[in-house]
């Protein structure tokens, strides 16, 4: 009896996925979310946390790591495509600078323009699974035409190097620059995916989640 109130608990609470649509476009049938399509083009995202968008006739898509998609960031989980000339890229923060543009993977990623580079880089899943929303920024450090993103970030005339996390340190010594990061020891599993209406939100417009409720209808 226990099991069945709790198993009819559970999927109360799963999240209801939008349904899956189809476009055709030019003899060719995609399936999926957010699809779009052009004459001679047509995607879909994988996953309702995906987006996509047409530049050029052509149809660029894009679904976040499953690290952003259980830990959103405040302002919401909302990726988006641009585009510039010739030029398309979907994901976050993107930045359009020099005829190019590049996008991060993660709401938690930087991208910065460096001797006509425009270089992207974002913390490692395992940070963000371990601090969500409260992932630090990582910073951009130049030296010469070198470029390098991450934490604790040092350089000398011609070297960049960063920490890969934000525990970790780099140490600049007679010019030589040694960077360590402690590995992450948490092991992050989740049994659901959240819904993808409210990891768009703002947090502080999200349903709180009320995992008490749960343990109070097996009891």
């Amino acid at each position: 009896m226990l099991l069945t109130i709790l198993g009819l608990t559970l999927l109360a609470s799963t999240p209801s996925a939008p349904p899956v649509s189809c476009l055709s476009a030019n003899g060719k049938t995609a399936c999926g979310y957010s699809c779009r399509r052009s004459a001679d083009d047509v995607r879909c995202a994988s996953t309702p946390y995906g987006t996509c968008g047409v530049f050029n006739g052509e149809v660029y898509c894009f679904d976040p790591p499953l690290s952003a998609i259980h830990h959103p960031p405040d302002e919401g989980l909302r990726p988006e495509c641009k585009g510039l000339g010739s030029e398309a890229a979907c994901g976050f923060n993107c930045l359009v600078a020099q005829g190019k543009i590049a996008c991060a993977k993660t709401p938690y990623g930087v991208c910065r323009e460096h001797f006509g580079e425009l270089k992207c880089w974002d913390p490692p899943e395992a940070t963000v699974h371990e601090l969500g929303a409260e992932t630090p920024r990582p910073e951009c450090l130049t030296a010469s035409t070198a470029i390098e993103c991450g934490y604790d970030c040092e350089n000398n005339r011609t070297e960049v190097k960063c920490a890969a996390t934000p525990r970790g340190r780099c140490e600049k010594n007679d010019f030589r620059i040694q960077c360590f990061d402690p590995p992450s020891l948490l092991h992050c599993a989740h049994t659901q995916p959240p819904d993808p209406a409210e990891v768009r939100k703002p947090k502080h417009q999200r349903r709180e989640e009320k995992p008490a409720e749960a343990g109070q209808a097996v009891r």
